[in-house]
């Protein structure tokens, strides 16, 4: 059975919900990180971990918009969250005031918040998936298997990078087992 607490925090009451738990004892920093919750809610998720002396986690968890979140920075309490909340700002677009904004993992040139889960996976959407054997030998009429990561082509069709995101609504249907129809229109693709 374990003994991890978790404390749901709004995030205007964040850094206020950190100091009280060092107070109580959670003096130790271990680990912070967020979620996408495309899905469930246009919210991302993001969890602090804190340890005490005998090394019992508590979890403070917050919720921010998916555009434009913004939490106060933890590393005025905790000076190793400054590393993570870069790392999580980076890959989920959450902005921590006050803290440290330089790169920390992706070149200047990388896209945008690259873990939110409506972001395609390049690499993957230019290598075919095989999804037969030999793809000669495979039935026509199959439909072609698409990796994890990678729109549908027949519901998203062929898209332009400088269109833009794609509407979260319809990737949460799809991700959830919905099937989706887009209308046909122009720079949509075949169907």
């Amino acid at each position: 059975m374990s003994t991890d607490l978790t404390r749901r925090v709004d995030p205007a009451d964040w850094v206020d919900a950190a100091r009280a738990a060092r107070d109580e004892g959670f003096d130790r920093f271990d680990w912070l990180d967020a979620t996408d919750d495309i899905g469930r809610s246009p919210t991302v998720t993001v969890v602090c971990q804190l340890r005490d002396r005998d090394a019992r986690a508590l979890r403070l968890r917050t919720s921010v918009p998916r555009r434009g979140g913004a939490l106060p920075s933890l590393a005025g309490i905790f000076p190793g969250a400054g590393w993570c909340e870069r790392e999580a700002g980076e890959g989920y677009a959450v902005e921590f005031s006050g803290g440290d904004h330089r790169r920390l993992l992706l070149a200047p040139d990388a896209p945008e918040a690259p873990l939110l889960k409506d972001h395609p996976l390049a690499a993957r959407a230019a290598v075919p998936w095989p999804g037969a054997d030999d793809p000669e030998e495979s039935a026509r009429a199959r439909r072609r298997m698409v990796p994890p990561g990678v729109p549908d082509p027949a519901v998203w069709g062929d898209r332009d990078p400088a269109a833009g995101s794609v509407d979260p609504e319809e990737l949460a249907a799809e991700v959830a087992g919905t099937r989706v129809r887009r209308a046909r229109g122009a720079g949509r693709g075949p169907r």
